[in-house]
């Protein structure tokens, strides 16, 4: 079922149309995301870290975010895309347990390490489980950079290595996107916002791939926030 699944989540990142992907961060939110017809679902390690008590950056342990993964998984029919950060120090270690739990794929992030490195462990990855969906992630703009020649080179080094799908985390400058399409030589995933995303323009400028991060998980939590300021008494 998994690699059933692993190429129904690859073969949405050739269209037609652009590939939406909410995050969810618990089995609630994701039976919403799949109750409203989205093909597949990824998951916002920033979300589910937050929810368990921890910050971002790999603090909460890779069982918990695993767990968490799992029971996503369990929960919906649709493909589900694991946000596993960094690897924990272990990343086909941490793929191989991934896949085990039903994700079908990965996020896999760079941190800025020297790109030889995260491309050699993209390598390593699709090595050990060839049909997983891997979005190799740069945190080039992250760091903020407004030059998109660090993250290109990044980006084309880890297709060359495997990947399936390069994310550009941090970039909203609309000629820079159009710019990391043309030049980055596989699939591309931005990050947008939940409130008025541009997603028809995304597309047009040859994104193909979009995702939200924690941006739902904030979106709600802030929901909540107003409704109980409205109600508390103090």
């Amino acid at each position: 079922m998994s690699s059933v699944k692993a190429e129904r989540l690859r073969t949405l990142h050739r269209g037609p149309g652009l590939l939406v992907l909410p995050n969810a961060w618990d089995v609630a939110s994701a039976r919403v995301f799949a109750g409203c017809g989205f093909p597949a679902i990824a998951t916002a390690s920033w979300a589910i870290a937050a929810t368990h008590g921890y910050p971002d950056g790999e603090q909460i342990s890779r069982a918990q975010m695993l767990a968490a993964v799992e029971r996503i998984v369990r929960n919906v029919d649709v493909p589900v895309s694991a946000d596993l950060e960094a690897g924990y120090g272990d990343p086909v270690g941490t793929t191989r347990l991934a896949w085990e739990a039903g994700a079908v794929g990965m996020n896999f992030e760079d941190a800025l390490r020297p790109v030889g490195e995260h491309a050699d462990d993209v390598r390593a990855i699709k090595r050990a489980i060839p049909e997983l969906v891997l979005n190799a992630r740069t945190d080039v703009f992250l760091r903020g950079s407004k030059d998109p020649d660090e993250a290109i080179e990044r980006a084309n080094a880890y297709f060359a290595a495997g990947a399936d799908c390069a994310y550009v985390i941090g970039v909203d400058d609309l000629e820079i996107v159009a710019r990391l399409a043309r030049d980055i030589t596989g699939p591309l995933n931005v990050m947008v916002d939940v409130e008025s995303p541009p997603l028809a323009e995304l597309e047009r400028l040859g994104v193909r791939r979009i995702t939200f991060g924690p941006n739902f998980f904030r979106a709600a939590l802030s929901r909540v926030e107003e409704l109980a300021r409205s109600l508390s008494p103090g």
